[in-house]
């Protein structure tokens, strides 16, 4: 009686040696022990593949510098242009009395 039949034996732990599996990863299929794998999506997952899996994949970054510098450039010159022309037309429509300051001495100013 020196070794336990092929079907007593037990898996062990990949993390944890001494302890027993209680489930294989679902994912790579390796056993594991209570402790080392969680549920995800309703399935039985290590550690690790829990984090491979959670990981957020990076999208590349669009470069928007080279849109968004001139159309802020060509938009800062149309509301430039369109603040003056506001004015020039707000200037124009004053009666000229009030340029040559007649009538300011209207008011006795």
């Amino acid at each position: 009686m020196s070794a336990a039949p092929a079907i007593l034996q037990q898996p062990h732990c990949l993390n944890h040696p001494r302890r027993e599996a209680a489930a294989r990863c679902t994912s790579c299929g390796q056993p594991f022990c209570r402790e080392c794998v969680t549920e995800l999506d309703g399935r039985m997952v290590c550690g690790s593949c829990h984090r491979a899996k959670l990981e957020v994949k990076e999208k590349p970054k669009r470069d928007w510098f080279l849109i968004s510098v001139p159309l802020q450039l060509a938009l800062g010159i149309l509301l430039l242009w369109g603040t003056s022309w506001f004015l020039g037309k707000v200037l124009l429509s004053t009666p000229s009395e009030f340029h040559e300051g007649i009538m300011w001495q209207r008011f006795g100013f």
